[in-house]
């Protein structure tokens, strides 16, 4: 997948003009794509640079894990094997030099893992540990969770619905030639379907802050940015007995544009556990590491393509692929 992967970002830059404006350094804004941790819908990274007052960005973005883990300890059990993906259309508007409001609109499906062949094969090819794949049928779609003590998750059959809508809210703390910074806050409303595992059935709300520093190199751009979120989750449907009160996340990326059009990123992203639960799928802290860069075509369109890996094992989709096209009006 990784190869393929490559050679589609490769052909793709081939056919940028070469002449595009400077792409603009931001984050990645990745989510992790595993069921019981997608349902919460946690912060993600943002720009902390806003929108201008009287722009509008359209962002259609997506996002698609292959999920393949089992495991069992101290009477829970839990099977993650399938593909999500998720379609993502975004909104952000500059109200004023300060204040910008945004919304997410997520479509999700939830189907059996068609890339469960090629990423075996892919890994026995070059030595890689497959790790529970080697013990899961091929193209099976299983996300299942129980306990001797109660709660129950399952999940057999492909689903398409509405996800959880996202209304958000961001302020231009700081903001000069080479460094930004904003505060973001968003609720999620309650328009998923706990049984098809594309909500939770609950209001959240979530504050966070964003900041980057940029820097003129002698070959192009570059920039660091980070960001830090609290996010209350609510009182949800999926697991309810299990799901904690809080969750808190993190990111920080670098990027180097040596090129007006072509920019690389690299960003690390982290949330606390989302579930009481001695099984790292559900119990554990996810780091989510994400490779790639930004594409620029013409003056108001960019697209981020990255591949995504988990840090930390089984706490999130070892495999993540994840596009983003961005316009701005």
């Amino acid at each position: 997948m990784r190869l393929t992967f490559l050679s589609a970002l490769l052909l793709v830059m081939a056919a940028v003009p070469p002449h595009a404006p400077a792409v603009e350094l931001t984050p990645f804004t990745v989510r992790n794509l595993a069921p019981p941790a997608l349902v919460q819908s946690i912060a993600a990274a943002e720009p902390a640079r806003l929108i201008p007052p009287g722009r509008l960005a359209i962002r259609f973005s997506l996002g698609l894990a292959n999920n393949a883990s089992i495991n069992q300890d101290a009477g829970e059990q839990v099977t993650l094997d399938g593909e999500t993906l998720v379609t993502t259309l975004g909104l952000r508007y500059g109200l004023t030099n300060r204040l910008q409001v945004g919304l997410e609109v997520p479509w999700i499906h939830h189907g059996p893992g068609n890339f469960d062949g090629f990423i075996r094969d892919w890994h026995d090819f070059f030595g890689l540990p497959n790790g529970d794949r080697n013990h899961l049928p091929e193209d099976q779609l299983d996300y299942s969770f129980a306990a001797d003590n109660g709660g129950r998750l399952l999940l057999t059959e492909a689903t398409d619905s509405l996800g959880d809508i996202r209304l958000l809210v961001a302020w231009q703390w700081l903001v000069d030639a080479s460094r930004a910074a904003s505060l973001h806050a968003a609720v999620k409303l309650p328009s998923g379907n706990d049984e098809d595992l594309t909500g939770n059935q609950a209001w959240n709300a979530s504050l966070g802050i964003s900041a980057q520093q940029d820097f003129a190199l002698a070959r192009g751009e570059a920039a660091v940015w980070g960001g830090l979120a609290a996010t209350w989750l609510g009182n949800g449907e999926v697991l309810p007995g299990r799901a904690e009160d809080w969750a808190i996340n993190g990111w920080a990326g670098m990027g180097w544009s040596p090129l007006d059009w072509l920019a690389f990123k690299l960003q690390a992203d982290s949330h606390s556990a989302l579930y009481e639960s001695n099984l790292g799928e559900l119990g554990d802290p996810a780091l989510l590491l994400t490779m790639g860069g930004t594409l620029g075509f013409g003056e108001r369109t960019t697209l981020d393509i990255g591949v995504g890996e988990d840090l930390f094992v089984n706490a999130s989709p070892d495999v993540t692929l994840h596009m983003s096209l961005v316009h701005r009006f």
